[in-house]
């Protein structure tokens, strides 16, 4: 006998197949059979008139501060979503030092676009270390299932501290307290490892964001610590670093990456380099290398006004002034040279800027 039947509902698959009128059986959580599956079940549902398909699954969020107040998650579960991925970017806000958590909500708060207000009264601290974080969530009776990934940002920010984002290279101690705290947070639930070297990641007045500065090779490094081949899986922001680069660190450590980045976004002064990222994505998993692009299908879009210019921020003319006041940045704005120094960035962009002048 199965647990649930839902009847006559509309299903939709998710493979690509057309809609079917079908009913669907459940046994022990698991779909049992589609279509005609008898009329005996601990519970039966009339889904006539209505549609079924599997629940979405979100791989790129950021609900990492907000699950500690909203366990409802909202909007994500009104659109469909059932499991969530956080963490994304390495932008996570545990390990958590208690000195260092207004800087990582600052930083959260533009890298992110969260009102920093809402973060410092919304965020419940019950937790420091990964593992008091994933206590929190087992407790908290989420709407949605989760999977969080340790965030380099993150961990760099619990070890180094405000130098994270302004010192390159960590002392040797330092890097390894980062591989510890990665392999704990791995043995502790963590599906995987996320950073960033996007051009575009910044944190409060202007900084990068930690892991954007740092050498590829301490990346390498973190990845390692996750443990052994095929353990846990990496997402990374990868900015302007080109698939062969990420594939030597898959086939390195026998890992699977899923590369976010902007040069995999079509573009209409580019139209070839989007098709060649992904061309090369599957060469490397022709060779058993696992390196997969996750992007959008659809064009990036931001809303934003010149006092917070996000997706400028990539170029190298608004360096100096990410941290400017309104009446400063007028005055940079007013200036000649300001604005031909950014056209010549416009007519050079570098690739994984997100926005290249079209």
């Amino acid at each position: 006998m199965h647990d649930l039947v839902v009847r006559g509902a509309t299903v939709v698959d998710g493979l690509g197949h057309d809609p079917i009128r079908a009913d669907v059986a459940v046994k022990d959580g698991c779909i049992a059979a589609i279509g005609e599956v008898g009329k005996v079940a601990s519970e039966i549902v009339d889904a006539d008139g209505l549609a079924l398909m599997p629940g979405i699954i979100d791989l790129h969020t950021h609900y990492d501060a907000q699950v500690t107040w909203d366990p409802t998650l909202s909007l994500s579960p009104s659109l469909g979503v059932t499991t969530a991925i956080m963490g994304n970017c390495g932008f996570g806000i545990v390990p958590s030092p208690p000195h260092l958590r207004d800087l990582i909500m600052r930083n959260l708060a533009v890298v992110e676009g969260m009102d920093l207000d809402a973060l410092r009264a919304g965020i419940d601290w019950r937790f420091q270390s990964f593992a008091d974080y994933m206590t929190m969530l087992r407790g908290r009776g989420a709407y949605m299932n989760l999977g969080v990934v340790v965030g380099h940002s993150a961990v760099r920010t619990a070890v180094m501290g405000n130098d994270a984002s302004v010192r390159k290279m960590p002392t040797a101690a330092e890097i390894t307290e980062m591989k510890r705290l990665v392999g704990e947070a791995m043995d502790q639930g963590a599906i995987g490892v996320g950073a960033s070297y996007s051009l575009n990641h910044s944190g409060w007045g202007g900084v990068p964001m930690p892991s954007t500065i740092s050498e590829v090779s301490e990346f390498d490094t973190l990845v390692g610590a996750m443990g052994g081949p095929g353990r846990g899986v990496v997402e990374i922001s990868s900015g302007p670093i080109m698939p062969d680069a990420m594939e030597e660190i898959a086939a390195r450590h026998g890992r699977r990456i899923f590369m976010s980045t902007a040069i995999a976004l079509y573009n209409d002064q580019y139209p070839q380099r989007a098709l060649g990222v992904f061309e090369a994505c599957g060469a490397a998993q022709a060779r058993d290398n696992e390196l997969y692009i996750q992007i959008t299908c659809q064009p990036l879009s931001f809303d934003f006004t010149l006092a917070s210019a996000y997706p400028f921020y990539s170029h190298p003319t608004f360096d100096p002034i990410k941290a400017y006041d309104r009446e400063q940045l007028k005055t940079v704005f007013r200036d000649p040279s300001f604005r031909s120094a950014l056209r010549a960035d416009l007519r050079n962009p570098k690739p994984g800027t997100v926005f290249q002048g079209n």
